[in-house]
């Protein structure tokens, strides 16, 4: 074959991988149009069973009914987002309950232990939505994931899925937490309080590093459970001024003589920025009883 020929099956063959390039981009074109428009019309008809439903005038199922006909990847979505916008919390279990066995929660869940981690995302979010104590195998594993934004949305899960065993591990885990993790596992755990608590008080009580008793005690100025306050308090004449500041911040959300006693204490810390966070817990607390003392601090060699 000359090389006129081989030039021309060369030309030949490009035109027919365009024009078939062409016809799959218009195909697909088409086919998420026709997805798009299933997706806005599913949303549109969720609209009025929803508002029923949050007046206490219907049920939860017809807006499964809506979500049904949805792709189970766009009926995540757009659950999650009513979830998150929409449904107060009061209602978000009889919701979950509702939604427990369609298609698109069914799908989600199969991705628990998939090797690609955006399926593995999925099930923690539908977790979250209808997760139940006979999730906890499930859930487990995705709080331990190696991506950070699996275990955000596990975290999220803890209360739905509502296991002791869980919590625990979580508020263990909880220091070694990236902060946008901290933060949603915080939100979280103000909702699952009740099983936070005993975990919560085991940490600040034991002889764990500075840097990890520093988180926890951020966590306990979040959550403000009275019965974490003998702990905080316990914590503010801690050896490292890097457990005694955030438990001088922590103080504010308990008010008691004893907080108010640990922090004047803390105004007298051989720290600069230990000495300002208890002068600021005073001023949460009210404490006009230490008006003498934060008067001396404006005396204070350091700026703070």
């Amino acid at each position: 074959m000359t090389l006129l020929g081989v030039l021309g099956v060369v030309a030949v063959a490009q035109a027919i991988f365009v024009l078939l390039l062409s016809v799959f981009v218009l195909v697909r074109r088409g086919s998420m149009g026709r997805r798009a428009e299933r997706v806005r019309e599913a949303r549109a008809r969720t609209g009025l069973p929803l508002v029923h439903w949050l007046s206490g005038d219907g049920a939860a199922g017809r807006i499964a009914d809506a979500l049904r006909v949805m792709p189970s990847d766009a009926a995540l979505a757009f659950a999650t987002e009513l979830f998150d916008t929409r449904i107060p919390v009061s209602m978000r279990a009889g919701f979950g309950q509702t939604m427990r066995q369609e298609p698109w929660v069914l799908w989600a869940l199969r991705g628990a232990t998939s090797l690609r981690w955006w399926r593995r995302l999925d099930a923690a979010r539908a977790l979250r939505i209808a997760g139940t104590l006979a999730d906890s195998a499930r859930l487990r594993p995705l709080l331990e994931d190696e991506h950070p934004a699996v275990r955000l949305a596990g975290a999220q899960a803890l209360a739905a899925v509502d296991d002791p065993e869980l919590v625990r591990l979580a508020i263990a885990r909880y220091p070694e937490e990236a902060l946008a993790v901290r933060f949603f596992m915080t939100s979280t755990l103000k909702t699952a309080w009740r099983l936070a608590e005993q975990p919560l008080m085991a940490a600040l009580a034991s002889e764990a590093p500075p840097d990890d008793l520093s988180a926890w005690l951020n966590l306990a100025e979040s959550l403000g459970l009275p019965s974490l306050r003998e702990w905080v308090t316990a914590l503010a004449t801690h050896p490292s001024p890097e457990v005694r500041a955030p438990a001088a911040r922590a103080l504010r959300r308990y008010p008691h003589a004893e907080s108010v006693a640990a922090a004047i204490a803390l105004l007298d810390d051989p720290q600069d920025f230990v000495r300002a966070a208890a002068a600021q817990a005073l001023g949460a607390l009210r404490a006009s009883e230490a008006q003498s003392q934060l008067e001396r601090g404006l005396l204070d060699p350091s700026w703070w």
